[in-house]
């Protein structure tokens, strides 16, 4: 694996970590909406699949179509694309879980191939951006804290949590394949007591980073408090990551619609021309009693700890 466009400029990141169906695709957007941010999408899987797979830019072109990421891939990119991709792919799933041995791993010559690589290809973004903060939704805890020990990358950390009840009333549902929804797999339903374990797993792994980070980089956030009122909340995050970002949370407060720019992966609302803020509960609603009580018992200490009553 031979690192690209290699310098010392730092990158800076926010980092945005939590579970699936939690809001993370909504938010990253969100911050988008200021002129000094560019909200990639999930990073991590452009290199797993996305760009491979040439599936859909939020701009609606396939990414290998798409005239940024064709130019930041282009750039990134050497010669033997196949061999390095494989390459790097392998890294991530060395380097990115979040199970994965800590121990040395800073030092390691591999490690250190894998954060020049990495910090190579958030540069692209960022220089084809023509912006000065890059975010990341890959939601991925084991990801962000690869990221915190990469000397090039200035990370910080919103850590984004949702009612788990409405998480697992959301991945009970089942989705037919549909590649221009966004769509690029059969989602296929999960069960609440699975949803229960990993939603507590990924989240107390989510807030393990603030130690790795640092309290001045790490800030949760609540997917309810920020949907209902978004002008408090976005303005804490940019005090966290010194954008001032109170104009666009008053945009947002007062609905305004926003777009997506050239995000990867994620929710496929992201491929809509106009999306707004929109509190999603109907599991409060919907969600049979038998299955809420399964995640009370199962992970009702956490939904306490997040003030869930």
């Amino acid at each position: 694996m031979a690192p690209a466009g290699l310098n010392n400029q730092r990158v800076k990141v926010v980092y945005i970590a939590g579970y699936g169906r939690s809001g993370t695709t909504l938010l990253s957007i969100a911050l988008e909406q200021h002129s000094a941010i560019f909200s990639a999408g999930e990073i991590h899987e452009l290199t797993r699949h996305a760009w491979t797979e040439n599936t859909f830019c939020s701009c609606g072109e396939h990414l290998q179509a798409c005239a940024f990421w064709a130019g930041v891939m282009q750039r990134w990119l050497p010669p033997e694309q196949v061999e390095f991709l494989g390459a790097y792919v392998s890294a991530q799933k060395r380097f990115e879980p979040m199970a994965y041995s800590r121990v040395g791993v800073r030092e390691s010559e591999a490690f250190g191939d894998f954060a020049v690589t990495t910090a190579a290809l958030l540069r692209e973004i960022a220089s084809a951006a023509g912006k000065n903060v890059i975010v990341d939704s890959s939601k991925m805890p084991g990801r962000a804290w690869a990221l915190a020990q990469m000397d090039l990358i200035d990370l910080y950390v919103i850590h984004l949590v949702r009612d788990g009840r409405g998480v697992a009333w959301s991945l009970s549902k089942s989705y037919a394949r549909d590649v221009k929804a966004g769509l690029q797999r059969e989602i296929k339903p999960k069960s609440a007591l699975r949803t229960s374990l990993r939603w507590s797993m990924v989240n107390l792994a989510a807030e393990g980073l603030r130690r790795v980070v640092g309290m001045e980089r790490y800030l949760r956030v609540r997917y309810e408090d920020f949907v209902a009122e978004p002008l408090p909340v976005m303005t804490k995050i940019g005090e966290m990551i010194g954008v001032d970002l109170t104009a666009s949370g008053a945009q947002l407060a007062a609905g305004e619609g926003m777009r997506a720019g050239h995000q990867i992966a994620g929710n496929r609302l992201r491929l809509n021309p106009s999306i707004k803020l929109e509190v999603d509960q109907s599991w409060r609603s919907e969600m049979p009693a038998a299955k809420r009580r399964l995640f009370e018992t199962s992970s009702g200490w956490l939904l306490n700890r997040y003030d869930y009553s």
